[in-house]
């Protein structure tokens, strides 16, 4: 049973009044409309008072409610059928309702419940396109009914933002560009900003919906399908910590196709605001992966058998795991009268005869025609199976109506009646029309083959009904005394371009394209003996009966509690704005650099010691030489001249290139190539070597070996180049593919260790490059030697800054902490170590970017102007 936990509808009748203000507001918004990109251009003053959202973002109800754990589960429409009625009924509203038995946003209750660690199961859409025009008393009425009796919650959106956003801009373009189809021709859909903004207002009416139904503490909200791909930004705005995931049934198109969308970096930020990010196949999780590397610049990396992607600090967890089908239900439907009597039906007007049947909807990535010229080939290579064999095709009404549609038809019409006419007998039996699922379970109980041809297809469960279905009712003696065959017996042809190819290895694979290859592939499934038809049936119904629909449910429910309990203990920060925003999230102790602090501590001391990089932290990171501004050379030469401060510039850069920059500013320390070279005050400025003893030979030793391999990686990565410094080699591929050069500098960091396997040589990968240094030489290294001198009671260091933008930098703040806890002479030092972006670091504090760091260093040197003078 439905237990109904969903807010009293009084907060929908309370948040009516709050919509039309709402509205109103985002119309005077129009100077700052790029927070929801234009949204305002959307309506016309006439729709936004009419437009029937739920109010705006609000908790209240929530307050007082106890402690319930929750699913909530968006789709574009809810779950349900309804039918109109002449009257009024007991509800006061004039429809009947009741479930949609066949919507997997309705099957997915006995996963997410039965067993689970969720007490309550809440569907939020929009009403079935037959019940979308509902207004006044009857809406309310209807609102608090289908509260109450099936826990759904509905989402009210203007039949013409509606038409725009659904018909317009998902099913006539992006529906095409998920399955590979770009518009081309004069006539076809092509990306327009008003469906577009439409989109977007119907993504922001969901999100005004869920905020009356979401309690961001315990609830965990499930967004299903590509007409909902930016719903998690507007849920992330609100609720930093929100449990989201979100789940595709469709392909996701490689990232030449996806990179067409213009506003594709939106869509992929909307994606990356959930937790999990889950796909039905590997295919379409590498291609989702591929384009946040090539738009976004982002990275991924396994975690205990899980892919995820770093954004920001939050682990986005991506989930691969195809849905299955409710086999219960199908078993059951296997006894009702009407199926017993249609599949006998069946078996009488086809005795002697072998059946092949397809069941799809009528759409032009469904291969219908393709699959029928296979049959046509069949014949004519196999004549005298034109008495023995008969096709089945049954096509579901089309879901849009289009030109594309409508020639597909013509074309079908004319397969089946040249087909039938050249065979002189029906062979082919074509039906256009929805079949029940008792018709649709007994059609696959008969079939001795089915047959699934499509181009493009999300995953397509029939395969996993036929399957179901050959196996028969749960009542496994009496099926067989009903006359289902034993050890029962199955044979599948399905397109290598379906979603459930890669989990039936049993099955016949086919490239749809290839006719001729198609009807060789039929011919051998009808040959097929009956032990190996047994053999594969029998490994077809273990997986499909035990990764059935509740089984998807629970285990993509499980990720997401995985992936919210890992990120539990951190803080989350908002950043952004609009479609582009997103959130932040670090350890619970991290926190931002307080300037004020910072500079307050700075006048106190006596003697500072300040360790600062260049490269990300002074100037932004470029792939070409950038030296230090006039304006940063005052700054920085004001804080040398105060006696109190040992100014210490660590960087990667060579020895030459940071005396021709700084060689002139007096009293300044230099770290050279990450720690391998110094000089300073101490050394009368002459470079020193901080390297162990004997550092220089092996880097001689292992540098021959280095150069070629580097070189051969070069050669074969466009954009790519080497950097040689004095104890080390570089290897830069900003400006190479995003995705090329990460799989390169991953080959190439598992080359180095293997060849330098025996020598005193650290490989390590950082920002786009590839990094081959002596062991043991790391920028800690300069950080012990400046803190290291003696200092007495008197002439203590009170203060130290030190501010990093990369992994290299991680070094400094490790040795810095060090010394604070094993050196009792600077247990009272006012330290600050900062990283440079708001990233996991061992650092305490960050700074937003090298903007920072410079005012930062101004209010320090202006002290140290005033104070020197």
């Amino acid at each position: 049973e439905r237990q109904s936990v969903v807010a009293p509808h009084a907060n929908f009748a309370r948040g009516r009044e709050k919509r039309e203000k709402e509205r109103a507001v985002l119309i005077m918004k129009k100077s700052s409309g790029s927070s929801f990109q234009n949204l305002q251009e959307l309506v016309s003053p006439r729709e936004t008072t009419s437009q029937k959202s739920s109010g705006a973002f609000s908790t209240d109800s929530y307050q007082s409610e106890p402690h319930v754990e929750r699913v909530i589960v968006c789709a574009n429409q809810l779950p349900l059928k309804m039918t109109k009625l002449s009257e009024k009924n007991q509800f006061g509203h004039t429809w009947e309702i009741e479930p949609d038995g066949d919507s997997i946003f309705d099957q997915m209750r006995e996963g997410a419940l039965d067993d689970g660690d969720f007490k309550v199961m809440i569907n939020v859409g929009m009403l079935p396109s037959n019940a979308c025009d509902i207004e006044g008393e009857e809406e309310d009425a209807l609102m608090r009914d289908l509260q109450k009796r099936f826990n759904c919650v509905p989402v009210m959106v203007d039949s013409e933002i509606r038409e725009r956003h659904y018909k317009g801009f998902c099913k006539e373009y992006l529906w095409n560009m998920m399955h590979y189809v770009l518009p081309m021709g004069q006539n076809e859909q092509r990306f327009e900003k008003p469906l577009w903004q439409a989109h977007v207002g119907a993504n922001k009416i969901f999100a005004d919906t869920l905020m009356e139904v979401v309690c961001s503490e315990d609830d965990h909200v499930w967004i299903q399908d590509y007409h909902l791909m930016i719903l998690p930004t507007f849920l992330r705005k609100r609720f930093n910590s929100i449990r989201c995931m979100f789940f595709l049934h469709t392909p996701f198109p490689s990232s030449e196709i996806f990179k067409t969308l213009p506003n594709r970096e939106l869509i992929l930020r909307g994606l990356l605001n959930a937790d999990v990010v889950g796909f039905h196949t590997f295919d379409y999780a590498r291609h989702f992966l591929s384009c946040c590397t090539r738009l976004l610049g982002l990275t991924y990396t396994t975690n205990r058998g899980s892919l995820c992607i770093d954004y920001y600090g939050r682990q986005v967890s991506v989930k691969i795991c195809p849905t299955g089908v409710k086999t219960n239900r199908l078993r059951e439907a296997l006894t009702t009268p009407g199926a017993v009597n249609i599949r006998n039906e069946m078996l009488r007007a086809h005795r002697g005869k072998r059946i092949l049947l397809a069941i799809d909807d009528f759409d032009v990535f469904k291969g219908i025609e393709l699959k029928l010229k296979a049959y046509q080939t069949l014949l004519r290579e196999h004549p005298q199976l034109v008495e023995s064999i008969v096709l089945l095709q049954i096509c579901n009404p089309a879901r849009a109506k289009n030109e594309d549609v409508d020639n597909l038809r013509g074309e079908v019409h004319r397969l089946v009646k040249e087909i039938n006419s050249a065979a002189g007998t029906e062979v082919v039996i074509f039906r256009e029309q929805a079949i029940p699922l008792h018709e649709r379970a007994a059609l696959y109980s008969v079939a001795d083959v089915a047959v699934v041809t499509v181009t493009r297809d999300g995953m397509n469960l029939a395969p996993y009904e036929y399957v179901t279905c050959r196996q028969g009712p749960r009542d496994e003696e009496k099926a067989t005394r009903d006359g289902y065959a034993l050890p029962r017996q199955s044979s599948l042809i399905v397109s290598e371009f379906t979603g459930v190819s890669p989990s039936l290895s049993g099955a016949f694979r086919v490239n749809p394209w290839d006719v001729d290859d198609v009807a060789d592939v039929v011919y051998k499934a009808l040959s097929l003996s009956s032990k190996e038809s047994e053999m594969r049936h029998e490994k077809h119904w273990k997986y499909v009966g035990e990764h059935n629909v509740g089984f998807w449910a629970k285990s993509c429910l499980s990720e997401l509690q995985r992936t919210c309990a890992r990120a539990s203990s951190s803080r989350s920060y908002g950043l952004g704005f609009g479609l582009n925003f997103r959130v932040v999230q670090l350890d619970s102790s991290f926190r931002k650099l307080d300037t004020n602090r910072c500079v307050g501590a700075y006048q106190k001391a006596r003697k500072r010691k300040l360790f600062i990089d260049y490269d990300g932290t002074l100037v932004q990171l470029a792939s070409f030489n950038q030296p230090p501004t006039l304006h940063l050379t005052s700054l920085l030469t004001s804080i040398a001249a105060d006696k109190a401060n040992t100014l210490c510039i660590v960087s990667g850069r060579e020895k030459a290139t940071l005396d021709e920059w700084f060689g002139k500013v007096p009293n300044i320390s230099l770290v050279a190539e990450h720690g391998y070279w110094y000089r300073g005050d101490d050394t009368n400025n002459e470079w020193i070597e901080l390297a162990p003893p004997g550092t220089a030979d092996h880097v001689a030793e292992w540098k021959d070996t280095v150069l070629p391999i580097l070189e051969q990686y070069m050669e074969a990565t466009d954009g790519s180049f080497i950097q040689a410094k004095g104890s080390s080699f570089v290897w830069h591929y900003r400006d190479a593919d995003a995705d090329f050069g990460n799989w390169q500098a991953k080959e190439l960091v598992d080359h180095l260790e293997g060849a330098l396997e025996h020598d005193p040589v650290d490989v390590r990968r950082g920002n786009n490059v590839v990094e081959i240094t002596a062991q043991d030489v790391n920028k800690r290294l300069a950080v012990d030697r400046v803190l290291s001198r003696e200092q007495s009671n008197t002439d203590a260091v009170d203060f130290i800054l030190s501010i990093g933008d990369d992994r290299s930098d991680e070094e400094m703040f490790i040795a810095i902490e060090n010394r604070k806890e094993m050196d009792a002479s600077y247990a009272g030092c006012a330290t600050f170590c900062s990283t440079v972006g708001q990233k996991p670091s061992k650092a305490p504090y960050y700074v937003d970017d090298v903007e920072d760091v410079i005012m930062l260093l101004q209010a320090l040197a202006q002290f140290d102007v005033c104070h020197i003078r």
